[in-house]
């Protein structure tokens, strides 16, 4: 991304900045206004926007507010905004154009950009989204690795409810097609789960015992089990999740759709089950959640891990004989709890069990991580991942989570920056609003007469890597193998009085 040095210092100024200083280095700044926020008529004289952050208030501004906002189109600089807005009224409680200058262009509203040119990618292109990006990313804190226990923590400890996590905090694929959708024919993901699965001959031998890992608020289950029979849906289901908060949703949903259901607390990578005993096993976008390490090309030279978690990673790479390219950095993620995970299904599925992964990832070089507000994930390195399962002795298929789910490329669906912004303009009016994948019929349908007082919202193309980038997720189907039928004995026979049977 390329800009001016004092534009650029403006996006990594500290997030707790309350106002911008006006310099006459910003001043000689051009000034545009995001072109991807929404504006919210809420009267004649009221527009409403929403600040990127969440826990700031709505902005609300009256028309020469509007106006202001208007003028930022990338030819007006920063000075000549102040001179014809500076001492003007623009918003209902007094905010004067000077204040809105002040502010407005901070990360924590991002309503505008100050700088010499617009931010841009190597094609020159303007790359509004990887502003953002970048701005969202500031967010996480500290721009180090956390340490091995930083995920466990952050969803053991941290996470005590489970309003709203999944529309703000990490809004996951599954929850964005948990009602149904035109993007999927008219059905959900969870339903669509059943039907592929079912096709796939997961339900030719009526399942026992099936496990679901991190099951989110239980909409996957819940409408897993509508796309089932009832007699297809007798056996046990248990949710396994270490989000304690979460539990009480995923068994209440559960329960309601017919499941036998239990739910225990517990650690994906350490299967609190016998040996065997496990039929089925779901684990939807969880993968990146699970216990990362931060290993050093020194380390795999030696064989010698600096700590137990870097040691325990390292026997299982020598053990796998897995190879890490011959362009291995000083300094790499490998995805150590995945690894832990397949391992522990190795143990619990029966002979002929079965267990689907699902979670965004790459197939080439080494996990990145991606910032998430309170915690950061890490990319599952699918080309790791397939040899572990391969070198337990599982049978592995394997592609991208479009391609299994037959998805409509051309469908066009709501930003989901937009619907966030919806969705405040909706709570602060006293009305409901559902975080999902709309393609433009359903919008306007869940906002009714709203609809037509919202402007800057935009669609994209369902595969469009700027919506929520499906193609980067994968999906990891696996069978434990059963165990090879023995020969059948010849007969016995008598021959002269001696009996002759299958002795080899």
């Amino acid at each position: 991304m390329r800009g001016s040095a004092s534009g650029m210092a403006c996006i990594k100024r500290s997030l707790v900045q309350e106002s911008l200083q006006l310099t006459e280095a910003v001043q000689a700044q051009r000034a545009w206004r995001m072109p991807d926020m929404v504006v919210y008529q809420h009267s004649h004289e009221e527009w409403w926007l929403a600040p990127l952050e969440d826990t700031l208030p709505l902005v609300k501004i009256n028309r020469i507010g509007a106006n202001l906002l208007a003028a930022m189109d990338g030819k007006a600089t920063v000075k000549s905004l102040l001179s014809s807005f500076g001492p003007r009224v623009c918003g209902p409680s007094g905010e004067t154009g000077r204040w809105c200058l002040e502010r407005w262009s901070l990360p924590k509203y991002s309503l505008c950009f100050f700088g010499a040119e617009p931010p841009k990618k190597d094609r020159g292109d303007a790359r509004w989204d990887l502003l953002l990006q970048q701005i969202r990313e500031g967010w996480s804190g500290n721009p180090e690795f956390e340490g091995e226990h930083h995920l466990s923590q952050f969803h053991t400890h941290d996470i005590t409810t489970d309003e709203d996590h999944f529309d703000t905090i990490e809004t996951t694929v599954s929850h964005l097609f948990r009602e149904p959708s035109e993007a999927m024919g008219g059905q959900t993901y969870g339903r669509l789960l059943a039907k592929h699965l079912r096709k796939l001959g997961w339900w030719d031998r009526k399942p026992r015992f099936i496990i679901e890992v991190g099951g989110g608020l239980g909409y996957v289950a819940r409408e897993l089990a509508a796309g089932l029979s009832p007699q297809e849906r007798e056996g046990r289901y248990i949710f396994l999740d270490i989000t304690g908060p979460f539990l009480k949703a995923q068994l209440s949903r559960g329960r309601e759709a017919g499941w036998a259901a239990e739910a225990i607390q517990a650690n994906g990578e350490w299967l609190p089950f016998k040996p065997a005993s496990v039929d089925i096993v779901i684990d939807n976008e969880n993968l990146a959640d699970m216990t990362p390490v931060k290993l050093t090309k020194r380390e795999i030279e030696s064989g010698t891990g600096d700590t137990p978690h870097h040691q325990e990673a390292i026997e299982w790479i020598r053990r796998m004989k897995l190879s890490l390219g011959n362009e291995m950095p000083d300094e790499f993620m490998f995805n150590l709890g995945p690894i832990r995970f397949v391992a522990e299904l190795w143990r619990v599925l029966k002979p002929g069990g079965r267990a689907i992964l699902v979670e965004f990832g790459i197939e080439e070089g080494f996990a990145a991580p991606v910032k998430l507000p309170g915690h950061t994930e890490y990319e599952v390195q699918y080309s790791h991942l397939r040899h572990a399962a391969r070198f337990l002795g599982f049978h592995e298929k394997y592609g991208a989570l479009p391609q299994f789910f037959n998805m409509k490329p051309d469908t066009r669906v709501l930003c989901t920056g937009a619907a966030y912004a919806i969705r405040r303009f909706c709570r602060a009016d006293g009305k409901s609003f559902a975080i999902r994948a709309y393609t433009e019929g359903e919008l306007n349908r869940a906002l009714g007469d709203m609809a037509e007082k919202l402007t800057g919202h935009h669609y994209h193309d369902i595969m469009d890597p700027a919506w929520f980038g499906l193609w980067d997720f994968k999906v990891l189907l696996l069978e434990k193998p059963t165990p090879a039928p023995k020969p059948a004995s010849p007969p016995i026979r008598e021959v002269k009085g001696f009996r002759w049977g299958g002795m080899r």
